[in-house]
């Protein structure tokens, strides 16, 4: 598994040029900005970028060839789901650097004490964009794979304004679960969270496992 994660990374350093780019704009933006907004842009991006080597694995039948070296098919979904969570979560710890400095060029006073909780829970809830893009780029491939996303995160938009429409006021359940987390230590909260993407995680990693044992090359 070193190999594959070496190879990765290899790979996502072949496009340091476009991530030098993204890392300045990250750096002026974690200035000017609020500190939640650039954890959350870098640990995207950084997971986007893990998602492509997909597709250079892919490229000009990559996979017949992966296939001959020494390690099986769960292995390599393994790696994918491991590699994206490293990059993630490098990228949450440069952007919550880049937070804490950011609140003492700005003068905030906010403390970081304050906002690590609400951090940190976004490196388990955004890690869920990977467990979503994994499966659909290995069933579909680099291009459908965006038009499935494009539709499945539609379909979501239009089922959350819908549920807005119908539960409004005192019987909003989403407001009632708001309100019900507010109440809760934020420790317990971020636990509770975790476990919740993990579960989905691991549900995602059997379904990407499934797909990949089916494939033909």
């Amino acid at each position: 598994m070193r190999g594959l994660i070496e190879k990765d990374l290899r790979l996502t350093l072949t496009r340091k040029q476009t991530l030098l780019i993204f890392f300045v704009m990250a750096l002026i933006m974690g200035v000017s900005m609020d500190g939640a907004f650039i954890v959350g842009y870098l640990t995207i991006l950084a997971t986007i970028v893990a998602v492509g080597t997909i597709s250079y694995d892919e490229f000009d039948n990559g996979f017949t060839f992966l296939m001959t070296l020494p390690f099986d098919r769960k292995t390599y979904i393994r790696e994918k789901y491991l590699f994206c969570f490293l990059m993630a979560a490098a990228a949450w710890c440069v952007g919550t650097v880049l937070c804490f400095i950011g609140n003492i060029v700005r003068r905030s006073g906010v403390s970081m004490i304050d906002e690590l909780p609400m951090l940190a829970a976004l490196l388990p809830v955004l890690y869920l964009s990977a467990a979503v893009m994994i499966p659909l780029q290995l069933k579909y491939g680099s291009e459908k794979s965006k038009t499935v996303l494009f539709l499945l995160f539609g379909a979501i938009a239009v089922l959350l304004f819908w549920a807005k429409n119908i539960f409004s006021g005192t019987n909003n359940p989403f407001m009632q679960l708001a309100k019900t987390l507010d109440g809760m230590s934020p420790a317990v909260v971020l636990l509770t969270l975790t476990g919740v993407c993990a579960l989905a995680a691991y549900a995602s990693y059997l379904w990407s496992t499934r797909i990949m044992e089916k494939k033909e090359f």
